[in-house]
């Protein structure tokens, strides 16, 4: 008897490991009911996470717990870390950094109770004063294409879905839910959508859909971009969420290719059964979206690994993390002039060093604004950094420092130094664009006042994206 039963339960194992993550996906539908199904369609904004679809038990289905963002636990989250912006890694171009950046946030949203990320983010930076720039993979079609890969990999080799974001066009912040970005198809094959394609490619569980219309139609109810181009024609076997408040319709959404509403169910609640009663919406419909679901939970490990049992208000900081978040920003960190070997500086030559600027002490910039921002933890200022650095190489080096203004008072302080040290910053984020391309004025004659006093000038530019520096040839 007790070898029938062994020979039983390895029938059953075999059956299941020989199955793919879709066709479980489908023999778990065939026990659901509609109400059920329609349950797994929509957000539910009574839970802890910025989205919340409360599990199945009875069907063993888990929790969908959904965080932000796209480089850390974000959404005013304490006791994380917070590592460079996505587009720094990008800046390094180098796929393995990726992966690390991916695979440490990841293990940190876990470590909360996180089972779907929303990220990483791919905005095309088209608009190079779009607010949210420095969440994305840059303007570069061919590098976010890359890049994305090992985004990807890294958070979903931890079992946890990663999402990527916004499909398609979203190209700035500014009237972002009532503009609608004209694009024909070679433009989207072209420069739009590598990394989304890049990204099914690889397998990403999950494409949110953008505020932004799409030749005069919503993003998330456009027929051409969801069904024909994302399921069609680059073959997307995960479902496609809404961005918070980006669904408009239930009809249209439902039939054009939305397979989730987030954060609520204004749409695919109540409106979507009836729907599904009066025809509207087909019964194949709703399958098809909770089997996306499914197939992305199956695909990606959350039935068969054990779920995160964090909470957000874990603590999941590290001294590994902190030091990778470290070796992140070294290696994207990009020195654009090197005039005359000045850098690096020899911290044994007891030099007296000048650093100036509001960025290297009193407001330095750490991070980006929005629901992609991550809380630091602490912040070791620049200016302290450098300070203590050339002190414990050195005890003679003197090291001054001076705000951005008055002026005169840090071009003074430049002029008695054998090297100067401007930290100068921009600063952006969701919901508004930047209203121009270069730090702010005073910034730009404090760069300007300290070159003409000393020749020895280095300047550090912490920018959310683009930047235009008119003192470029003076440093």
């Amino acid at each position: 008897m007790g070898m029938r039963w062994f020979a039983l339960i390895l029938s059953l194992v075999v059956c299941v490991i020989g199955q793919t993550p879709l066709q479980r996906a489908q023999q778990l539908l065939q026990k659901m009911t509609l109400e059920e199904k329609l349950h797994m369609v929509h957000g539910n904004t009574s839970g802890p996470y910025v989205g919340n679809i409360f599990g199945n038990p009875s069907l063993s289905i888990p929790t969908l717990s959904l965080e932000d963002g796209p480089q850390g636990v974000a959404d005013g989250i304490f006791n994380v870390t917070c590592f460079p912006s996505a587009l720094t890694v990008v800046a390094s171009w180098d796929v393995k950094m990726m992966y690390l950046f991916a695979d440490t946030f990841t293990k940190e949203q876990k470590g909360k109770g996180t089972n779907i990320i929303l990220g990483p983010m791919v905005n095309i930076a088209r608009v190079a004063y779009d607010g949210r720039n420095f969440e994305s993979f840059g303007e570069d079609p061919h590098l976010s294409k890359e890049m994305v890969k090992y985004s990807i990999r890294g958070i979903q080799d931890n079992h946890v879905i990663a999402t990527v974001k916004h499909y398609v066009n979203n190209n700035q912040e500014l009237n972002r839910t009532t503009i609608s970005a004209n694009v024909n198809q070679r433009a989207q094959w072209e420069i739009y959508y590598p990394a989304f394609e890049a990204a099914v490619e690889v397998g990403v569980g999950a494409v949110m859909c953008s505020y932004n219309r799409i030749n005069d139609t919503h993003a998330c109810e456009n027929e051409q971009t969801l069904n024909v181009d994302l399921k069609g024609n680059m073959g997307f076997q995960g479902f496609v969420m809404s961005d918070w408040g980006a669904t408009h319709s239930t009809v249209n959404s439902a039939n054009n290719g939305l397979d989730m509403e987030m954060p609520d169910s204004q749409y695919f609640g109540e409106q979507l059964y009836n729907a599904v009663q009066n025809g509207s919406v087909s019964i194949d419909r709703i399958d098809d979206m909770v089997t996306r679901i499914l197939t992305s939970m199956f695909a990606v490990g959350l039935f068969d690994n054990p779920q995160p049992t964090g909470s957000l208000t874990d603590n999941v900081e590290s001294a590994l993390h902190s030091q990778i978040a470290l070796e992140l920003a070294i290696a994207g960190t990009v020195l654009l002039k090197n005039d005359n070997n000045l850098l690096p500086i020899n911290p044994k030559e007891g030099l007296t060093i000048a650093i100036i600027g509001d960025d290297a002490l009193t407001r330095t910039t750490d991070a980006g604004r929005g629901s992609g921002r991550v809380i630091s933890p602490y912040i070791i200022t620049p200016y302290e950094a450098i300070r203590d650095y050339l002190l414990i190489s050195n005890p003679d080096t003197i090291v001054y420092y001076a705000p951005t203004t008055p002026i005169e008072d840090a071009m003074q302080l430049a002029s008695k130094a054998d090297i100067a040290i401007v930290f100068v910053a921009t600063d952006s984020g969701e919901g508004y664009d930047r209203t121009n391309l270069t730090v702010s004025e005073d910034q730009n004659w404090l760069v300007e006042g300290v070159a003409n006093v000393q020749p020895n000038t280095v300047v550090v530019v912490h920018t959310a994206s683009a930047l235009v520096m008119p003192w470029v040839d003076n440093v």
